[in-house]
């Protein structure tokens, strides 16, 4: 069996147990919600905040290669 096959069975058993509680039921499905919203809100920021890195990185690196001072070469003798 696969996992979504076995994730189904324990979604549906609660469903089942759950019947005679809707309100029980009810605040399962929120928190669930609630979850997935987290996840989601968490994924975008994480999202921004690479982005964010990366032009950061890009600054500094074109910044350090705009400040190396070239020194004069020795004359040979």
């Amino acid at each position: 069996m696969g996992t979504s096959e076995e994730i189904g069975k324990v979604a549906g058993a609660t469903v089942e147990a759950m019947k005679t509680q809707p309100l029980a039921l009810a605040l399962v499905v929120i928190n669930v919600l609630f979850l997935v919203g987290g996840i989601y809100v968490l994924r975008d920021i994480a999202e921004n905040l690479k982005g964010q890195q990366l032009r950061k990185d890009e600054l500094l690196a074109q910044l350090a290669k705009d400040c190396i001072v070239q020194l004069p070469s020795k004359p040979d003798k």
